[in-house]
């Protein structure tokens, strides 16, 4: 396992930032943006005017067409954010963001993130408060189950769809003895991320060109996954299942748990088994092992609007990539080239 990188002040007050925010945005820890190979190469802690921390603003560097910008790192998924102490407000924020102007810079950009989180507006309101205009193109629909709703009022699973899958294990039977491993991140072994490797590489998203996204099979991004252990905080937080067929590693889940949201990010299954969609039936078993944890929502991501829907996910926040910059000239230069994406 990747060891922790040396502690610094600015990282302790992105810890302590992560802690006292929402708890469905508490993974947004030291160790998320510093893992991988890329980690942030700068931190910059937003300070009230009693010098206590407010906003922690972790950038590393990407390039924008012909323009390097400071980016909030960490990992794609679930989405980027910044953590916020929970006395921020658009005020106090612009404040202590006019402070870091010259250290941030003219253009800097977050996301993906949700339209609708309060956390994001609020940093957004001041940002612009503090100069900088945003420019927010969007990235697509995220699908949610409300978990708690459907589980107290006895529809989720569906009859029809417990005895669905109750058919689907028998088909894949007929293969070997099914069986259910569940992993955490603080638990999970060498042999769990290589199953996830080879189901991934074997799905049909691993069969796309230059190896499709894959969260294992993709060595740098394994990384990232196996860095962020490195934090006991944010181990715990990582769940995720694996299904075998004799031995043979067919389906898994992984996600993250943070407060009562478990975030889905990756799920595959062998195409060979396609017929009888594995996949699906660990989905199920995955999410109520989500509730049996308290987990309440799942937050699905985006696309895929048919098989989920089946599940029970529907329409929720929109996803949202903003580019900051001032002056507003500039701005006005620059949004035809950031809506083409």
């Amino acid at each position: 396992m990747t060891e922790a990188a040396p502690a610094c002040p600015e990282m302790f007050a992105l810890d302590t930032l992560a802690q006292e925010g929402p708890a469905k945005r508490g993974f947004l820890r030291s160790a998320w943006f510093a893992a991988g190979d890329t980690p942030a190469d700068r931190v910059l802690i937003a300070r009230d005017t009693q010098d206590a921390p407010l906003a922690g603003l972790a950038f590393d560097h990407r390039r924008i067409g012909p323009l390097s910008v400071k980016q909030v790192a960490g990992s794609y998924w679930p989405f980027r954010g910044i953590p916020l102490a929970p006395r921020a407000n658009r005020e106090s924020l612009a404040r202590a963001l006019r402070t870091l102007r010259s250290e941030i810079g003219r253009i800097w950009r977050i996301g993906p993130l949700r339209a609708d989180d309060p956390e994001a507006r609020k940093l957004l309101d001041g940002a612009r408060a503090a100069g900088w205009r945003t420019l927010e193109r969007p990235v697509g629909q995220i699908f949610e189950i409300d978990l708690k709703t459907l589980k107290e009022g006895g529809t989720w699973p569906s009859s029809r769809g417990a005895q669905k899958n109750r058919w689907r294990v028998r088909q894949i039977e007929k293969d070997g003895p099914v069986a259910i491993r569940s992993f955490t991140g603080s638990d999970w072994r060498t042999e769990d991320r290589d199953a996830i490797a080879e189901i991934e590489r074997r799905s049909w998203v691993g069969q796309l060109e230059q190896g499709g996204d894959t969260k294992f099979a993709d060595p740098a991004m394994r990384r990232y996954w196996e860095g962020i252990c490195a934090d006991p905080d944010l181990a715990r937080m990582i769940h995720g299942m694996i299904m075998t067929v004799a031995d043979r590693p067919i389906a898994f889940t992984f996600g993250l748990d943070s407060g009562p949201m478990r975030y889905c990010i990756a799920n595959g299954y062998d195409q060979a088994f396609a017929k009888f969609s594995p996949g699906r039936v660990l989905l199920y078993a995955d999410f109520e092992a989500a509730y049996g944890r308290g987990i309440e929502r799942i937050d699905w991501g985006l696309g895929d609007a048919g098989y989920k829907e089946g599940m029970g996910a529907r329409p929720d926040a929109e996803m949202i990539d903003v580019l900051l910059v001032r002056p507003a000239i500039l701005a006005a230069l620059l949004r035809p080239l950031w809506m083409r994406g």
